[in-house]
Order: structure tokens, then C-alpha cells, then sequence
């Protein structure tokens, strides 16, 4: 059998629509957009578009359930139809895991922002991020950036009492000095610190 012939077996129609799915949501993007979003929002899947659900969750599903149809082929060919609703089954748990895992590092990593604001004054005690190059007493362009509870990115100046605070580093801000127009700042010890801040509204640490 050769691997066209394979593919196109009745055991890999559900694995060949996944990926049909995903090609479609790149090239006709509203023709999914209505029950992508119906699903992502059954499942919770907030931070995902209804787009970008059908596209990651067909692409997995694709990817999977051929791999798995493929190692029945290949090393339990008796089991390749008897195994077909127990792999169908895996793929979709496994594709509904692995589109789960790229929702919660967008919420992590890239939370949803509805706008961008500069020199907000009432952020004091928001944890934030520290987005240049340093942050010291006497460096003028240290900047954080905060989420605010309305989805709001602030990006604020800020400076320290004493000592430098390199970029990256998780900081909380404390009194908004008005004078100049900065935060002073404080660096956030632990060990998540250096590694991911999850800057959802309120700004809390994950």
C-alpha cells in the first residue's frame, strides 16, 4: 500500500478533515470564525480566537491521529481498524490537551490587550515588568510595563532608591513620585522573578 493509498483509508478521514479545517481557517477564515468561537467558549478557551482554535485544534488533530493511524499501519496492522474509535478517542483528548497548553501560554505569556496607556499615576502596589534596559536611581528611560483590570497595558517610568534592577525582572511599584513622573520600584524576590509574570488585570502573580 503506498502512503497516498494509506492516507486515504476511511480510518484517516476524521485526522485528513482536521487538517481541511486548518487549511480553511487560513484561506476563508470567516467560514470557521462563528463555530470556532462556540467551541473555544464551551471549552473556556478565552484567550483563543474562534479561528485560532479550529486552526490549532485541526492541526493537532490532524498531526496526531495520523501518527497514531501510522503506528497501527506499521507495527499492529490487524488492529488498524478494531483500534480506530479507541485512537480516535486519544487524538481528540490529546488535541483538545494540546490546543489547551497554547491558550494558557497565551494567557501567560501574551495576555489580551484592548489598549495602551502611558504615565498612568494610580498603579502603586501592581506588580509589573521591567522592559528596559535597566531600571537604577539615575537612568531617566527605566520603564515597567503593567496590566491594568480593564485589559489596559501601562507602560510607566520608573527608577529605584538605590541600586539597579536589569531588564526582565519582575518589580512591584510602590509610590508614584510626581515631581518627576516615576514609580520607585522594587524588585519582586522568588524564584518566578526572572521567569514569566502572568500581567492578567490586577496584575497577580500565577
Amino acid at each position: 500500500m503506498s502512503y497516498l493509498d494509506f492516507l486515504l483509508q476511511w480510518y484517516n478521514w476524521p485526522y485528513l478533515a482536521g487538517l481541511l479545517f486548518a487549511a480553511v481557517s487560513l484561506v476563508r477564515p470567516s467560514l470557521l470564525k462563528g463555530p470556532g468561537s462556540a467551541a473555544a467558549d464551551w471549552l473556556g478557551y478565552e484567550r483563543l480566537s474562534g479561528v485560532a482554535f479550529v486552526r490549532a485544534f485541526g492541526l493537532a488533530v490532524g498531526v496526531i491521529g495520523l501518527t497514531v493511524s501510522g503506528a497501527l499501519h506499521d507495527y499492529w496492522p490487524r488492529w488498524q481498524e478494531r483500534g480506530f474509535l479507541p485512537g480516535l478517542g486519544l487524538t481528540v483528548l490529546l488535541g483538545l490537551l494540546v490546543t489547551r497548553s497554547l491558550n494558557r501560554f497565551l494567557q501567560r505569556n501574551f495576555p489580551e490587550i484592548k489598549a495602551v496607556s502611558w504615565g498612568a499615576s494610580e498603579l502603586a502596589g501592581r506588580e509589573g515588568r521591567v522592559v528596559s534596559r535597566m531600571v537604577s536611581p539615575d537612568y531617566r528611560a527605566g520603564r515597567a510595563q503593567v496590566m491594568g483590570d480593564d485589559e489596559t497595558l501601562h507602560m510607566v517610568l520608573c527608577k529605584t532608591r538605590e541600586g539597579e534592577i536589569s531588564y526582565g525582572a519582575l518589580v512591584v511599584l510602590m509610590e508614584y513620585d510626581a515631581d518627576d513622573g516615576r514609580y520607585v520600584v522594587e524588585r519582586v524576590e522568588g524564584e518566578d522573578a526572572e521567569e514569566g509574570v502572568d500581567l492578567r488585570p490586577g496584575g497577580e502573580l500565577s
